[in-house]
């Protein structure tokens, strides 16, 4: 039996202000998928790996409400350029949340402590 990981849901009460967020700070293409009014989510694939984000009420019973100050889920980007990157926040006016060597950590829209660093 083979097994690999396909995706990363993330659940928001205004999952178009989160997929904004990431598509602004990660440079992540997220595409609306679904029909308005019906089903709608956001999604981008890269190498067989989706990360997708829905409304929670309307995904799963269990997904609502969010937990804003969870620590359940961290994401972890790669970036090359540290200081790019901190210059990107600030044209977006975006303050870290926490600042080391290695890492920057923001806070995306739903609360979730989002990570960036070059290891």
């Amino acid at each position: 039996m083979r097994m690999m990981l396909r995706g990363v849901f993330l659940t928001s009460t205004s999952p178009g202000e989160t997929a904004e967020f990431y598509s602004r700070v990660a440079g992540l293409p997220l595409e609306q998928v679904g029909t308005p009014g019906s089903y709608v989510y956001w999604r981008v694939d890269r190498n067989g790996i989706q990360l997708a984000i829905h409304e929670a009420a309307a995904f799963a019973a269990y997904a609502h409400p969010p937990l804003a100050g969870s620590n359940l889920t961290h994401l972890y980007f790669n970036i090359d350029d540290r200081e790019g990157f901190l210059a990107r926040l600030k044209e977006l006016s975006i303050e870290p949340f926490a600042l080391d060597d290695v890492v920057v950590t923001v806070e995306d829209p739903d609360g979730r402590k989002v990570m960036f660093g070059t290891a």
